[in-house]
């Protein structure tokens, strides 16, 4: 059978302070449960420090019923035994029975109490008897006795120092309006930073980078309104050119076609310009500068 612990305790007598006197203790043996033996609190406190398990036990028909553990604490250097966990300066082992040592522990107790100290009495005397702790000290205390103390006159106050009061309460009266007419701004409590946890930062993350999504497309889109605009004038330029060359009855040859260059960062004629069709449907005219060899684009039809 496997060992409740390693001690039981089964009756627990408690003193005036509600602290145990006496507590029955009994071995939890293969055999058994050995007879019950008296012990004190301090033993089984000190017990628990060193690893030993005590629990309660309650005592059935014919057998014995497993109680609760028994737990020890400090307060102040004094320790405590408890078996509820609450910390307190009071024992408590739950509702055990009277131990059946508590009359011996207490007839052993005031065996051991220490006798009355009687002390001699002083003779009395002739003119009535004082207090004996105060029969030896009475003559020195009447020769040390206080003088009486003498309070000195008030004097009265001159009218120079009436004036210099007067002075000093009309300054103070000053300040006091001064400070009253002066508004002092309440300290401003700034609010304690708290920390972002993990999903505060992932949102953050997701949110920058629809920003830069929408940034790019911005930027897109200007881009695109920028070249349309460009080649609109280029158009209303190339229009104004080719009227011209037909009222002169000049025969008009190729239109030369023109772009933006980023490079040159001016409009120049494309050379070997070649149209195109876009993935929206549009039709554009890709080809290279004829100043600087770079790759120019414009949106648009080719000009015949």
């Amino acid at each position: 059978m496997k060992k409740w612990a390693d001690y039981l305790i089964s009756e627990v007598s408690y003193g005036s302070d509600h602290l145990i006197l006496v507590a029955t203790r009994h071995n939890d043996t293969d055999k058994g449960i050995t007879r019950g033996k008296p012990i004190d609190r301090l033993t089984i406190a000190s017990d628990i420090k060193n690893g030993l398990t005590y629990i309660t036990i309650y005592s059935g028909k014919n057998s014995w019923k497993k109680g609760h553990k028994l737990e020890t604490f400090s307060i102040g250097g004094s320790p405590y035994l408890r078996i509820d966990g609450n910390k307190v300066k009071l024992d408590y082992l739950g509702d055990l029975p009277e131990s059946s040592f508590a009359e011996s522990v207490l007839i052993q107790e005031l065996d051991h109490a220490p006798e009355p100290v009687v002390e001699p009495e002083l003779p009395s005397s002739p003119r009535g008897s004082l207090p004996k702790e105060f029969a030896e000290e009475l003559p020195q205390e009447l020769d040390h006795a206080p003088e009486p103390v003498v309070e000195p006159e008030e004097e009265e106050a001159t009218p120079e120092q009436l004036s210099q009061l007067n002075e000093l309460q009309q300054q103070i009266d000053d300040l006091e309006n001064v400070l009253s007419k002066q508004k002092f701004s309440e300290p401003v409590v700034e609010p304690e930073e708290e920390e972002a946890t993990p999903e505060q930062f992932s949102k953050v993350k997701e949110l920058e980078k629809e920003i830069a999504k929408l940034e790019a497309i911005d930027i897109e889109h200007e881009i695109i309104q920028t070249l349309q605009k460009q080649n609109k004038k280029l158009d209303d330029i190339e229009n104004k050119l080719h009227t011209s060359e037909i009222i002169e009855n000049k025969k008009p040859g190729p239109i030369p076609q023109e772009a933006y260059c980023v490079k040159c960062k001016t409009k120049r004629i494309i050379k070997n310009p070649e149209e195109i069709l876009m993935k929206n449907g549009r039709s554009a005219i890709m080809g290279f500068c004829s100043v600087c060899n770079c790759k120019v684009f414009r949106i648009g039809k080719m000009k015949k």
